[in-house]
């Protein structure tokens, strides 16, 4: 048996699935990941760091905050496990002719709480990598004796959160299917089913959450909470997702 756990570009799927490349979304992505005294002066903000994630929508896009591990030099300078880091993905459409590493802090303070966009402002354009958004999944997964399993396999947009999650469940499924035998051909055609579908299912959910976040948003500042959740159900109608309900459906 061949595993091909070999990343996005992988050279393997090739092998399964001759000239399939990722498909780019309409849009792009800042990611960034600085020190918490970046929140010095702004402790609300981290209090609801501490506790929750925090969307920061606007035309056009929309930007998320949240807390992740540091190292033993990052982080809040305790030099302990308990370090983190704020880490943010913006997604969003730079004008024609505009420059899209600097234009983040252009968005940030034309569009997010003054205390948000200082935020961004003070991670410097240092701390934000800025990247195409694309996915891409193998229309099959396994074919004795090769098989795919993680970003080889397929890449869903990031507004999934799923590229760590699926790559443990391509494993556990792979384990269980070994175990169940009877032979590895039969392991890798479950296998191949089961992941595939699941691939396929989770490409989908990423490009409807980009096309309601980033690509059609609504009008954000004329909706209140429950119009917020009840519009949010409708986006994840029918999903399945590990952040939210097994299946999610309007009320």
């Amino acid at each position: 048996m061949v595993v091909g756990a070999d990343g996005h570009a992988s050279a393997t799927r090739q092998l399964l699935a001759p000239g399939l490349r990722p498909r780019p979304a309409p849009y792009l992505v800042w990611r960034g990941a600085i020190p918490l005294d970046a929140l010095s002066g702004h402790p609300r903000e981290l209090e609801l760091l501490r506790g929750a994630w925090v969307t920061l929508g606007y035309p056009g896009g929309h930007g998320i905050f949240y807390l992740i591990p540091g190292g033993p030099q990052d982080g809040d300078g305790s030099g302990g496990a308990g370090n983190r880091l704020l880490a943010y993905a913006i997604y969003g459409r730079p004008p024609e002719g505009a420059e899209p590493g600097p234009y983040v802090h252009e968005l940030a303070r034309e569009h997010f709480p003054a205390a948000w966009a200082e935020i961004v402002a003070r991670g410097g354009r240092r701390a934000a990598v800025c990247h195409p958004v694309a996915d891409v999944q193998a229309p099959r997964v396994a074919r004795s004796p090769l098989l795919l399993a993680g970003d080889a396999a397929g890449v869903t947009r990031p507004h999934t959160a799923t590229g760590a999650v699926k790559a443990l469940q391509d494993a556990l499924c792979l384990e269980r299917v070994l175990r169940e035998g009877p032979d590895l051909a039969a392991a890798l055609e479950r296998y191949a089913d089961e992941r595939t579908a699941a691939g396929a299912h989770f490409m989908e959910l990423g490009r409807r959450m980009g096309r309601a976040l980033v690509e059609e948003t609504p009008d954000w500042p004329a909706m209140g909470q429950d119009e917020v959740d009840v519009w949010f159900r409708g986006v994840l109608a029918g999903a399945r997702h590990y952040f939210y309900e097994e299946t999610a459906t309007v009320p």
